[in-house]
């Protein structure tokens, strides 16, 4: 049986950072002017209504997820991340692809190494809409990012932008 040591303290707003590279991106930027909201959802696909013949009631059992985030915000030119998703609503780009690693900086590996527990994921961007709003407002983005294939736990060392997968230090 796996053991794991529980951190010992509040979860705050901020601990959860989301590092993206995307096209036109030499590194892992974090993801930050603008962008309001950043909602996932796992989206389970279950099987429902199992009822076995020796049993009174039905089971429904997850058989795989279908995760998606909901994202909206500003459109904020001056972040090149925030930028980059507008044009991909605006110009009606088809198929857009970006790297995730979503960080939990309450969950550092070993104390005082800067490396923390991560998620490595590749999103679609679906954007419904592409930048406008009311008369007077801000121009709003909103859309959701469509998870691609499996997510990847590991590690991500935040001074060094360096993800290393769990499988790869086995």
């Amino acid at each position: 049986m796996m053991t794991t040591e529980l951190p010992n303290r509040e979860l705050k707003v901020e601990d959860n950072l989301h590092y993206v590279k995307f096209t036109g991106s030499e590194s892992y930027v974090l993801a930050n002017k603008g962008l309001t909201n950043w909602e996932q959802a796992l989206n389970a696909t279950t099987d429902d209504g199992v009822q076995y013949i020796g049993e009174a009631g039905s089971q429904s059992q997850v058989t795989g997820y279908a995760p998606t985030v909901s994202y909206e915000g500003r459109a904020y030119p001056g972040d090149a991340f925030n930028y980059w998703v507008y044009l991909q609503g605006k110009e009606q780009r088809v198929g857009s692809t970006f790297e995730e690693i979503e960080v939990e900086t309450w969950n550092e590996k070993t104390a005082k190494s800067g490396d923390f527990v991560a998620y490595q994921r590749v999103y679609e961007v679906q954007p419904d809409n592409p930048g406008s709003g009311e008369a007077g407002g801000k121009l709003m983005c909103s859309g959701t990012f469509a998870q691609q294939g499996d997510q990847v736990k590991g590690t991500f060392n935040i001074k060094t932008k360096t993800f290393t997968a769990d499988s790869a230090t086995e």
